[in-house]
């Protein structure tokens, strides 16, 4: 239920990020969010008795070549440092955003840098929203020991990879972006 109710406010400040008055100060909401987030997975990860079996398992049928074999993936092997990323993204992108608002009043940059700043946005929404189904699946679908559908482990294996793939982009874009404070002149 805790991880409903951040995600509502991950909605709000999503929505209040694209606004120039309101983006600064979302971002350092979202960055207070973000650990709230983490805290929560890290208590969650330390009550949890059976963290092991919390695995996404991908068949590997067999052939003339190889044997019948499963392979297992814990799901919180992809969560937490997901979530580690995308706080430490958004902490750069938290400094970089109130460092130039600071400085200009608004949040001022060339248009490759605003590119770069747009496509952080999104893919930090996307990213955020495939953190918070594996969270849910790690939370509900692995309780009762019922095999999951084929469907439903192509779609966790999708969210599963775009919860590795853009919170490497978004701590990468970050960090570009960060630097931009550091040519800014007095």
């Amino acid at each position: 239920m805790k991880y409903f109710f951040l995600l509502i406010i991950f909605c709000i400040l999503f929505i209040t990020m694209y606004s120039k008055v309101t983006g600064p100060i979302s971002f350092g909401f979202m960055t207070g969010l973000q650990t709230l987030y983490l805290v929560f997975f890290i208590f969650q990860l330390f009550n949890d008795n059976n963290v092991t079996s919390r695995a996404l398992t991908i068949k590997i049928p067999k052939t003339r070549f190889s044997v019948e074999d499963d392979i297992n993936i814990p799901l919180f092997w992809v969560i937490l440092p997901g979530l580690v990323m995308q706080l430490i993204s958004s902490i750069y992108v938290t400094v970089m955003t109130t460092t130039l608002q600071k400085k200009y009043g608004t949040v001022k940059l060339t248009r490759d840098n605003q590119w770069n700043y747009n496509m952080f946005k999104w893919m930090f929404i996307v990213a955020t929203l495939s953190l918070m189904i594996l969270t849910y699946s790690y939370c509900n679908d692995f309780n009762s020991g019922i095999p999951l559908s084929g469907s439903y482990r192509s779609f966790i294996l999708i969210i599963f990879l775009s919860s590795i793939v853009f919170p490497i982009i978004n701590i990468i874009n970050s960090h570009k972006l960060s630097k931009i404070i550091f040519s800014i002149t007095d």
